[in-house]
């Protein structure tokens, strides 16, 4: 007789809604597009504003970013106030950018300084603002804050990156594509899943390099803090030594990973703290650009490859899977309504929450966890950590 329970007729093929509150970025009423506006967000590289404007589109907006010949940044809505044109074919001056189509020139606040064709005694151009946003630099990346600016917080710093007598690289993540194809949250929550990096890194390395360390099932202790979660990944190794791993999960879009090589071979040697800071950044609902700012050291590897990776055969992807595979095969958005979440994912059930609770605040008029007005709290503390115990 067959067992008919649990049959896929019916359940397969009508799929629930995604978590729209928590996965749909765009302007106005989903209430994750205005948090994500709340936080600077990086949206290129330093090194991507030559003598060229660079099209951007993130959290569903077409924007234009450039620098102008005095050394200025400058995040522009992309097309023309006048009559449409997209600013990434527009001229670079020396106190703006100029549309190429009428040359109307604006400058990094969006004002209008100059208007071809029109007379000279008009005041037309003083009445006239191309939407802008405020931008700043950090550590080789560029960052806009795409909020109201009367909530506009300090961009944030990070101990794990102002230490004494380093030097930094920024870099675009390709581990998952040039342009992740799913949501940017599911991405971010595998930040914040410790079980993932025994099953899906334990055994194979992947492109990260992970060692075998990882292949021992973890004890596993979770923490939620103001402004994040934090995993404590506890497993006994051989030879009477314990490999010890946290990771940091920020609100709203912001990690810290250690670096995965961990040999578990010398306790003096191999602990270490996180080195880089990591930000998921959503270009629209279903697509994700990744950004790092990492410390350098001399003695040790790099977080992942810097460059481009190209894609896998679809036979090699299936037989060793990575975070790409296992990610972006949750759907485009991960339909939550769909999971059936157990105890190791405290973790993701805790950022989740969190995300509800800044969601929230926003509502009742406060600012987000983990936004500051005062130089004394621009400093963003960092747990996440490597280190390997005697047992």
């Amino acid at each position: 007789m067959t067992d008919t329970s649990g049959s896929g007729y019916g359940r397969n093929a009508l799929i629930p809604s995604e978590d729209v509150a928590l996965t749909h970025v765009e302007f106005g009423t989903p209430p994750m597009g205005e948090l994500l506006r709340r936080y600077w967000q990086p949206i290129c590289l330093s090194s991507e504003l030559t003598d060229l404007p660079k099209f951007i589109k993130i959290l569903d907006e077409e924007l234009v970013a450039y620098r102008d010949k005095s050394g200025r940044v400058g995040v522009l809505g992309a097309h023309c106030c006048h009559r449409g044109t997209s600013l990434e074919f527009g001229r670079i001056e020396a106190n703006g950018l100029r549309c190429c189509y009428h040359g109307w020139l604006y400058n990094e606040e969006g004002k209008c300084l100059d208007q071809p064709g029109e007379p000279e005694q008009s005041d037309y151009k003083d009445k006239i603002r191309q939407p802008w946003y405020p931008a700043e630099e950090y550590h080789g990346l560029v960052f806009a804050y795409m909020g109201p600016l009367d909530k506009k917080p300090l961009l944030p710093h990070y101990d794990t990156l102002e230490q004494e007598g380093i030097e930094h690289v920024a870099y675009r993540n390709y581990t998952r594509g040039e342009i992740a194809p799913c949501n940017w949250l599911q991405l971010q929550e595998n930040a914040a899943d410790p079980i993932h990096t025994y099953a899906l890194h334990g055994y194979d390395p992947g492109i990260l390099g992970f060692t075998d360390v990882y292949s021992v099932i973890p004890q596993l202790e979770y923490s939620q803090h103001e402004h994040s979660v934090t995993y404590l990944r506890d497993s006994e190794l051989s030879e009477r030594r314990r490999f010890i791993r946290v990771v940091e999960t920020f609100v709203p879009n912001i990690r810290s990973v250690p670096p995965p090589v961990v040999e578990g071979k010398d306790p003096e040697k191999e602990p270490e703290a996180a080195r880089f800071i990591g930000w998921w950044v959503p270009v629209d609902n279903k697509n994700t650009l990744g950004f790092h700012i990492e410390v350098v050291k001399p003695d040790r590897p790099m977080f992942q490859p810097t460059g481009v990776i190209p894609d896998r055969p679809y036979e090699e992807s299936q037989r060793t899977p990575d975070d790409k595979e296992a990610q972006v095969g949750q759907r485009p958005i991960a339909v939550h309504a769909l999971e059936h979440l157990a105890t190791s994912d405290r973790g993701v059930v805790m950022f989740r929450r969190l995300l509800r609770e800044a969601i929230k605040a926003i509502e009742k008029g406060e600012d987000p966890p983990g936004t500051y007005h005062d130089l004394s709290n621009r400093m963003m503390k960092n747990q996440a950590r490597n280190a390997v115990q005697p047992a």
